[in-house]
């Protein structure tokens, strides 16, 4: 049975902890593990991780529906059983999944949405959760998303947006990123450039965010958030055109 890992005691704050605490929390233990002021220390570097991990998921609203929706599905498994032994539920042929025996972040990758995204770029099948759970455990309806009207404001640096201490940036990446994945240089607020990875089959206006890594003050450290776009090849020749063709023909693609 896999050990599963609960963020809240990670960042020891309550279930019902809000956004501000959750926060505050994962801040100070961050101040206090970073790799950075424990050169060599792996204990203090594991404990930054998991932090950084559970934040992830806490940290974002979308996320954190989810991850305790999977918590309720921990705890009231067997009342979507149906040949799937202990705290089983059936997904047709993608097999029977035990909600004891699965992590959070494998069952995301299993049938999480296809706008997952964090720390390891995962990408999931496009298997929407709240499609099928939203309902059941009064998950926000699409219509609410985006209730949040503040919107990041223009600073001295044309490359930087910023809310608060998050800083957000804007990318652009061609079709073969895109599909195939690639990793890029992106320069943070301190002058600092950190690798992103894009995971293959990225989405075109996905954001992506690294925590820790926006404005810093009164010390508090925002995350950087990326938004990535993707610029098409524009004037093919005659046999680009014949090899985006034969392309499109084995992906399956209508055009």
């Amino acid at each position: 049975m896999a050990q599963q890992k609960d963020y809240y005691q990670v960042l020891g704050v309550a279930e019902s902890a809000t956004e501000e605490e959750i926060k505050k929390a994962y801040r100070e233990i961050a101040k206090k593990h970073h790799p950075d002021r424990n050169p060599g220390d792996k204990a203090a570097e594991e404990k930054f991780k998991q932090a950084s991990e559970a934040y992830e998921t806490l940290g974002d609203k979308e996320k954190r529906s989810k991850y305790d929706q999977f918590r309720k599905l921990g705890a009231m498994g067997s009342r979507f059983g149906g040949g799937g032994g202990r705290g089983g539920f059936g997904f047709g042929d993608t097999g029977t999944v035990s909600s004891e025996e699965m992590s959070y972040e494998e069952f995301m990758r299993k049938f999480g949405g296809k706008n997952q995204q964090g720390r390891g770029q995962k990408t999931g099948s496009s298997f929407n959760f709240d499609d099928i759970f939203g309902n059941l455990f009064g998950g926000k309806k699409k219509e609410d998303e985006g209730a949040d009207s503040d919107e990041p404001q223009p600073t001295d640096d044309p490359f930087f947006k910023r809310k608060g201490n998050d800083a957000y940036v804007e990318v652009t990446i061609n079709l073969a990123q895109a599909l195939l994945g690639s990793r890029i240089r992106v320069r943070t607020p301190s002058g600092k450039r950190v690798t992103l990875k894009i995971p293959p089959g990225i989405d075109p206006e996905r954001q992506l965010r690294i925590p820790s890594m926006g404005y810093a003050e009164q010390k508090e450290l925002g995350d950087l958030y990326i938004r990535v776009h993707l610029t098409m090849p524009k004037n093919l020749t005659e046999q680009q055109q014949e090899a985006a063709q034969q392309f499109a023909q084995a992906l399956g693609l209508k055009w």
